[in-house]
Order: C-alpha cells, then sequence, then structure tokens
C-alpha cells in the first residue's frame, strides 16, 4: 500500500500536466507573440504568470503533503524549455521559481 501511496505522489497527473503547460509550453508558445514586447513578455509570462504558478505549486504540496523534491519538477521543465527555446537570460527564473515554491511549501507547512 505503501509504494501505491508514493507512486501517485510522484506521477500526480496535475503537478506533471501543469509542470509541462507552465513551465514548457506557455514561456515557449509566448515567446514569439507579435503582440507582445521582449520586456512584456518576461514581465507578463515568465514573472506574473509563472511566479504566481510557483506559489500555487509549493502551497498544492504542501497541502497534499507530498515531498519536497516534487519541487524540482516545474523549474527542471522549464530548464530544458529554456536551454533549448528562450533566450539565455531566461535560465536564472529556474533557480528563482524553484525558490518561491519551495518558501511557499515552507510556509504553508509551519
Amino acid at each position: 500500500m505503501a509504494r501505491i501511496k508514493i507512486g501517485r505522489q510522484i506521477f500526480d497527473k496535475w503537478l506533471w500536466g501543469l509542470g509541462v503547460a507552465f513551465g514548457m509550453l506557455i514561456p515557449v508558445l509566448t515567446h514569439k507573440l507579435p503582440f507582445l514586447s521582449r520586456v512584456q513578455w518576461v514581465e507578463i509570462v515568465l514573472l506574473l504568470i509563472n511566479g504566481i504558478y510557483s506559489i500555487w505549486l509549493g502551497r498544492y504540496l504542501a497541502r497534499k503533503e507530498m515531498s519536497t523534491w516534487l519541487l524540482l519538477v516545474f523549474p527542471g521543465l522549464f530548464l530544458i524549455a529554456a536551454y533549448f527555446f528562450l533566450p539565455r537570460y531566461t535560465y536564472f527564473l529556474a533557480p528563482a521559481y524553484w525558490a518561491i515554491s519551495y518558501l511557499a511549501c515552507a510556509m504553508r507547512r509551519e
């Protein structure tokens, strides 16, 4: 029974589905939108939307009492997408997303 519970925690459909959406699809697809300048893209998509998702992710993992290692899913997927498709200055956001989600998780658990 314990293995089934651990398996459900690791392969949580919300965690991985939204991690792929917010970490890979949204930044890559919105990077080429003609009506967004580079500054607006960084502010709206990378800082605001992904920052809010990082906070939600930390609170979600704390509420479900999942392992804190799963906080690395979203920043890891974002780092892969940033390495292959986004400008180099977006690399620093992956550790920032991890830090935000970790703080949200730690604050929720206390």
